[in-house]
């Protein structure tokens, strides 16, 4: 099986939706410092500037869903810490 096709099979599925993953082109946080982001320790008080980022973005749900669907273990993604993420998840097989 040739590279191409493993890393095609690799590859995080795609999040559906009218937008797909063109949601990354409009975030708000598309060429914000890095570190807002992804904030050096667990404290979840050093992600406040970014979940206030997010609170403001018109494309904050397709990013929490893309951040759930691959399991995203870093950062902040749709106004969610990972912490908040995996809460979500538990939350979300308990109610399944």
């Amino acid at each position: 099986m040739s590279s191409a096709v493993l890393e095609r099979r690799n590859r995080p599925k795609e999040v559906s939706g009218p937008m797909g993953q063109n949601w990354r082109s409009v975030g708000l946080c598309r060429g914000s410092d890095t570190l807002v982001f992804y904030p050096p320790s667990e404290d979840d008080s050093l992600a406040v500037e970014a979940k206030m980022i997010c609170g403001m973005c018109a494309v904050r749900q397709p990013c929490l869903e893309f951040a759930l669907t691959t399991r995203e273990k870093h950062g902040v993604w749709g106004g969610l810490t990972e912490r908040e993420r995996r809460r979500v998840l538990r939350q979300r097989r308990r109610s399944a």
